[in-house]
């Protein structure tokens, strides 16, 4: 485990030899990373480097690095804070790039004892030109971060520790327009990628690399997870349980990324038969990989046996086709077995190699964490699902049954897509087995479109924000909104079913069709309240909150109209609609041009004309009788509602869902119509 400390200033010290003291210490003490690490040079391999904003090559040249007068507090800053909140996203490179670049702006160089307010305003401007809008963010917070690090630690002279990061957490994607079609597009995975996968899937190909792609895919299919978490998983993963109803309960234990501790992640049931099936073909896939792994564990000296191994004893001379039988590689003629030991390495003649010598040389190709497949998660090779061989799933090579492999990330994502950069080299999964989309372009899909497919999926089911968060692994429950792709259309009808209330033809008790009404028919309404609009009535309660459309009573759906109550009101609303169909008009204009925020008016006018054609198509009918009621749906926006929502939320988890203030709670969102309105 590596070593860590809790740094301590010292008032005696000034605040450079207190950021002395902390550099030292960061770097002769800390073994965060490891000990033998190199501090001196600018790149820390497969952790981080030392570059300046904007330089993205990881072998940076003189120029690309950090200023001198700033880098040896980098590395300890980076170093302590790893040692103490280690993280997958290490966003302090993010804000030490930014900070560094802002004190050499300001202060024309780059010591980090010139730190200021105004310092840290041009590092978060820079985050905002430099990274995308969510990373910009991260940084900002990483900043903040820094600035009261610093502070509170005695490093610096100027006090930034109440300095509050400015960039705004990037806001939720539009659910309307053009751009909203094409970001849920991107995020989703296609019909046809998915139709062809289950196809694949179900047809039990034969070939290693189908059976490793489709069976990886299913499972992030079978519950919203992380690429990386699936790979990680144990052989022994699966968890059978029964319920309190008597029903086998079937799930996956492994650890999560991100911060999320280890859990058992439940797979629904209409999954689990497909979950079961791809880890059954997982586990016989890795079987010879796992007992290589034990074998090596316990005959460090001794070669592996494996099925193909020629039948001699370990110190016997063997001819070049024995010896690429022994590593498993082609033998078919001498000249492949030459060309076969060349390009690794070895002498192509008979007589020289022995099993022992063949060990000797496998040995020293073992993987560099090894016997540790995932030594964070405490997963050795011998007991990880996906352990492989080498060349296991290429397709040209023969499989090395005495090497280790661990499969990346990217060697299951690049079954998935084309890669146009590979052309004649490189055929997909779909490429493959003939699967085009309708268009003709080739298909394509990336892991994690499964684990957004799920959220939203999950998000149209009606499942809790911390049930969903809790169910993909997510530590922060506010990061659900990322992953939910549905539209505004689909949560306006989930509102419906939510709230029953909320219908075509609303019974709100009989209207004279005359003003005032009289007390009984008053007494007899829904509502408690009728106010005259100029298209009908509004049954609007004014003592639970003020009007929060802003009279805009054609969206609104306490909006009543009688039909065939006066006929001006009717010319009032063929009026309101040939002015909304104009104004219609030049939205749709304005979107095409590409005009800022023309989208959103084209969405309001859209829905305007759409409810104004509807409502004079239903005044006008003459199989409605006189007198009916027409209330068009909606989804209102109340702020009484979302306030109720919030306490009653906080008083289900501070006191229980069945606590007195809960039910109270409940009871008024009931009252208002349920759900946030």
């Amino acid at each position: 485990m590596a070593e860590v400390f809790q740094f301590k200033p010292k008032a005696t010290l000034t605040a450079a030899e207190n950021l002395e003291a902390f550099i030292s210490k960061c770097r002769d003490q800390l073994t965060v990373f490891g000990s033998d690490i190199d501090w001196k040079e600018p790149v820390w391999p497969n952790i981080t480097v030392f570059a300046k904003l904007g330089v993205i090559t990881r072998k940076p040249v003189q120029g690309e690095v950090q200023d001198p007068e700033f880098i040896d507090f980098a590395k300890a800053y980076f170093r302590y804070q790893q040692g103490h909140r280690p993280t997958g996203t290490k966003n302090e490179s993010k804000a030490l790039r930014a900070v560094e670049a802002a004190l050499l702006q300001v202060n024309g160089n780059a010591n980090i004892d010139g730190i200021s307010i105004s310092v840290l305003d041009e590092a978060a401007e820079l985050a905002r030109q430099n990274y995308s809008n969510g990373a910009a963010y991260h940084c900002g917070r990483e900043i903040e971060r820094l600035a009261k690090f610093l502070t509170e630690n005695q490093l610096v002279s100027s006090a930034v520790q109440n300095w509050v990061n400015p960039i705004k957490r990037a806001e939720d994607k539009n659910k309307t327009g053009k751009e909203a079609k094409k970001n849920r597009e991107e995020k989703l995975p296609s019909d046809i990628a998915l139709n062809a996968l289950a196809e694949i899937f179900a047809n039990d190909s034969i070939h290693e690399r189908d059976i490793f792609t489709t069976s990886v895919f299913a499972m992030l299919m079978s519950a919203p997870s992380r690429i990386s978490e699936v790979l990680a998983l144990p052989v022994d993963c699966e968890v059978f349980e029964t319920d309190r109803e008597g029903i086998e309960r079937y799930g996956w234990r492994f650890f999560a990324g991100k911060g999320y501790e280890g859990d058992i992640k439940w797979i629904p049931t209409v999954m689990a038969d497909i979950a079961k099936t791809a880890v059954a073909r997982v586990r016989v896939l890795s079987e010879n990989a796992r007992q290589l792994a034990k074998w090596i564990e316990k005959h460090p000296d001794k070669f592996y046996r494996h099925a193909n191994c020629p039948d001699v004893a370990d110190d016997v001379p063997l001819t070049m086709e024995q010896t690429c039988m022994a590593l498993g590689f082609a033998h078919n003629t001498p000249k492949t077995c030459r060309s076969c030991l060349k390009s690794r390495g070895l002498a192509s003649e008979d007589g020289v190699h022995t099993l022992n010598s063949l060990w000797q040389h496998t040995m020293a190709r073992l993987p560099d964490d090894f016997p540790w497949f995932d030594k964070d998660k405490g997963i050795k090779y011998n007991d990880a699902l996906f352990a492989l061989n080498a060349n296991q799933l290429h397709g040209n090579r023969g499989c090395i049954p005495v090497e280790l492999h661990k499969p990346t990330n990217n060697f299951f994502n690049n079954d998935l897509s084309p890669r146009e950069t590979l052309e004649g080299k490189h055929s997909s999964i779909f490429d493959r087995h003939g699967y085009r989309a309708e268009n003709g372009e080739r298909v394509k899909l990336t892991s994690h479109q499964a684990r957004h497919l799920l959220n939203t999926i999950a998000q149209r089911g009606g499942l809790s924000n911390l049930e969903i968060a809790k169910w993909s692994g997510r530590a922060d429950v506010k990061q659900n909104r990322t992953y939910n792709h549905m539209t505004e259309y689909e949560l306006v009808g989930m509102a419906e079913r939510l709230d029953p209330t909320k219908a075509l033809f609303g019974p709100v008790g009989e209207v004279a069709k005359h003003l005032p009404v009289t007390m009984q028919e008053f007494n007899t309404l829904e509502h408690a309240a009728v106010h005259v609009t100029e298209y009908g009535y509004c049954v609007h309660d004014y003592t639970m909150s003020p009007c929060e459309k802003f009279r805009d009573c054609i969206n609104c759906s306490e909006q009543v109209c009688i039909k065939g109550d006066y006929t001006e009101k009717l010319d009032r609303i063929k009026k309101r609609l040939e002015k909304s169909e104009r104004l219609f008009s030049l939205a749709e204009e304005a979107v095409v041009r590409g005009e800022m925020g023309a989208d959103r008016w084209y969405q309001y006018h859209k829905k305007t004309v759409t409810r104004l054609r509807e409502l004079v198509a239903i005044l006008e009918n003459p199989d409605i009788e006189n007198g009916a009621q027409i209330k068009l749906r909606g989804n209102d926006f109340s702020q009484l509602r979302r306030v109720a929502e919030k306490k009653s939320i906080e008083a289900i988890e501070k006191k229980g869902k069945e606590s007195e203030e809960a039910v109270m709670l409940d009871d008024l969102k009931t009252l208002l119509g349920g759900g946030l309105g």
